[in-house]
């Protein structure tokens, strides 16, 4: 029972459960209006329980979130989640190499505190 579904399970292109491993069974669901919708399961791993939480973000991590609930999960990116949606929208396009409307400079000064 100790090794019981520690990868992922796809389901289609725009699903992905995570299993107990790093992800401590968070869910990832691809929409075109919000990016990636991320979410954890209400299972205990690897023996104890981890926060709960809810954000969408354009590549499924919190720290580019538009929206985010869930204050125990980070509250810098909860808070930062407002700033980034406000001057970005959901689902905002960036590339640090090919980014032509400067967002991705706009979110690493949002999230090193500059705007």
């Amino acid at each position: 029972m100790k090794n019981w579904f520690t990868g992922h399970l796809n389901i289609g292109k725009k699903i992905t459960i995570y299993g107990r491993n790093a992800m401590q069974w968070g869910v990832t669901i691809h929409t075109k209006k919000y990016g990636y919708v991320c979410f954890r399961l209400p299972f205990r791993c690897f023996g104890r329980w981890y926060p709960l939480y809810l954000y969408f973000s354009p590549n499924a991590t919190p720290w580019a979130s538009t929206f985010m609930i869930g204050r125990k999960h980070d509250s810098t990116d909860w808070a930062l989640s407002r700033v980034r949606r406000q001057r970005l929208g959901h689902n905002f396009y960036y590339d640090s190499e090919f980014d032509e409307n400067g967002n991705y400079e706009t979110l690493r000064r949002i999230n090193d505190g500059i705007l």
